[in-house]
């Protein structure tokens, strides 16, 4: 049984996480594509030896990501960051199955050192015009990959720069369907037709909504093993992150006091500062349990515990009053939160657990 007075706590629910999995493993199975979770959305220990069973690896951004996958038993680990220091380039290589670089600047500098120890690639942008949320859309930034206009040209003009190009890393998804994929692939397939021959692998990135029930898993099926059969030589890899915890946990909290105002103030023992900076971050509003979408009498503001004017979590109707020492618990919280954790205010780190229940 989970402990609720020992808060703040995240809170993992293992079938849940397997169902997810499941969903992942059965497009690995019928596509022979490789399924990386990455580490950036969720990194706990417990968590990620069940995903290691499940699928084929991890994507990491650093030696701190790779060292918690050290121990676990895994086929494939690809690494990227948009730049790395010169004096861990080759330690991360060698720890790692594929490696992209970020410019042309990395790869010109250091990409003969890597590929002694991995199968190098280079992330592109391909500039695609997809509607999704600013802050997570690598499309409209110079920073995220070489612009494919420039990646393409500097090829032509120089091809033995790419002597050791292995592969291609496309990562431009912010919680899209199978149309935004379709997209990517028509982009691929017409844009890089003399290099594909030549290359061992495709990373297509993350931002898909595999494990969402209207997800269609059978047109994904259908898409790859086209492409593939176009293909044979590629290896495709996705690194979803959201999809492969999403709604796998929830995030249990105590109100600390209530103040008496016209919309009555909760505070909790916790702090968007602290413990939730992903929706600070990207202004999400997450789901409360026991809250309700229409007005009531029970209107309440939750906030943190710090010093700061601004630690407001936002307003919920409830159909009951509440009380000092009860639970607040926040829905789907397992992606981007627990990363994101900080110390801020001398408040600690939000526990962890996983349950069978």
């Amino acid at each position: 049984m989970i402990d609720k007075s020992h808060t703040p706590l995240f809170v993992m629910e293992r079938d849940r996480l397997e169902t997810n999995l499941t969903k992942l493993a059965y497009l690995q199975e019928q596509t022979g594509v490789k399924i990386l979770h990455t580490l950036k959305s969720f990194h706990e220990r417990e968590g990620l030896e069940i995903i290691g069973e499940y699928l084929s690896g991890f994507s990491t951004g650093n030696q701190s990501e790779l060292e918690r996958v050290s121990q676990i038993d895994t086929q494939h680990i690809h690494s990227y960051a948009p730049a790395f220091h010169s004096s861990e380039i080759k330690l991360i290589a060698q720890k790692s199955t594929t490696m992209s670089f970020n410019s042309l600047y990395l790869w010109e500098h250091y990409a003969a050192t890597a590929s002694a120890y991995c199968s190098m690639g280079l992330r592109i942008n391909p500039k695609l015009t997809i509607k999704q949320p600013k802050y997570c859309n690598p499309n409209y930034t110079m920073r995220l990959g070489v612009p494919y206009q420039a990646f393409l040209q500097t090829r032509e003009q120089n091809p033995a720069l790419f002597k050791d190009l292995k592969g291609l890393h496309f990562h431009v998804f912010c919680g899209q369907g199978l149309s935004g994929l379709k997209y990517l692939l028509n982009h691929i397939s017409q844009n890089y037709q003399d290099i594909l021959p030549n290359l061992r692998w495709l990373n297509l990135g993350g931002g898909q909504q595999y494990t969402d029930e209207q997800y269609d898993h059978e047109g994904f099926i259908r898409l790859i093993n086209r492409f593939k059969s176009d293909y044979p030589n590629l290896t495709l890899i996705f690194e979803p992150g959201e999809s492969v915890i999403k709604n796998t946990g929830y995030f249990i909290t105590t109100i600390l006091d209530i103040i008496p105002a016209e919309r009555p103030i909760v505070i909790l023992d916790t702090s968007i500062e602290a413990h939730l900076l992903d929706i600070a971050i990207t202004g999400q509003r997450p789901r409360v349990r026991g809250a309700v979408d229409h007005k009531t009498p029970y209107h309440y503001q939750l906030s943190g515990v710090s010093c700061i004017a601004g630690d407001i979590i936002g307003d919920w109707y409830f159909q009951r009053a509440l009380q000092v020492g009860e639970s607040i618990i926040f829905e789907d919280m397992m992606g981007y939160t627990l990363v994101k954790q900080t110390e801020f205010n001398g408040i600690a780190k939000a526990k962890f657990s996983l349950t069978d229940l």
